[in-house]
């Protein structure tokens, strides 16, 4: 079946496909090498350092994002590879959600996905397929909302610090959950250290910090 599959896809794709894996977990290295191997053609290697030559192919990330790491790796992959980079594949170790669309080039996909449906996806992603490659839009609030949410604020502190009252707030949750088609915690943590980096509330740095007992995986709820 895994055969069947890929000839469908065009040669000169194949050709010219190059992939490489960062995952600091073997065992995912070795499933995602098995998976791909089908294909004689592509170049697949884990990379846990850059070694690729600037302007060559384009080239598929694929990024484990439960990994140690996962955050310098991708940013500082980003900051080398961007211009030749066709994407960036993001591995979720969360339960099964579609393809979630972060910006231009960077797709969260779940670990707990189907493997036809992780080929179909490189399909779309080598293609740059615009289906795909639409970001989730929010708006002024709901991104504020987003970054409170994550750094720990209840919905009451979010409420005061931005003017809202706490049913927006509630109703901007209920919104980024829908939009971004994922409804665990881990997920919409793993989506902000991607969107925020290591600056959840960076524009907002003059005020309170939420109290130091507030567990931000908790106040996900």
């Amino acid at each position: 079946m895994v055969c069947g599959h890929f000839q469908t896809i065009n040669s000169y794709v194949l050709k010219i496909m190059d992939v490489r894996i960062f995952s600091k977990c073997n065992f995912t290295t070795v499933g995602l090498r098995e998976i791909l191997s089908s294909i004689p053609i592509l170049s697949i290697k884990p990379v846990n350092r850059f070694t690729l030559q600037q302007g060559k192919k384009k080239c598929i990330f694929i990024i484990d994002g439960s990994s140690e790491g996962f955050e310098e790796y991708y940013e500082s992959i980003r900051t080398h590879f961007y211009n030749m980079a066709s994407s960036f594949v993001i591995i979720n170790n969360s339960p099964n959600h579609p393809p979630v669309c972060i910006d231009e080039k960077t797709i969260l996909i779940s670990k707990s996905a189907a493997i036809d449906s992780f080929y179909k996806l490189l399909d779309f992603v080598h293609l740059h397929d615009r289906r795909l490659f639409s970001p989730v839009r929010l708006s002024k609030s709901e991104y504020a909302v987003f970054q409170y949410w994550c750094a720990g604020y209840t919905a009451e502190a979010i409420a005061d610090l931005i003017g809202l009252n706490k049913k927006s707030v509630l109703n901007s949750k209920s919104r980024l959950l829908n939009k971004y088609g994922v409804q665990d915690k881990n997920s919409l943590l793993l989506i902000a250290k991607i969107i925020f980096k290591d600056n959840v509330i960076e524009e907002f740095d003059s005020l309170p910090k939420p109290a130091a007992d507030i567990n931000m995986i908790n106040s996900l709820i």
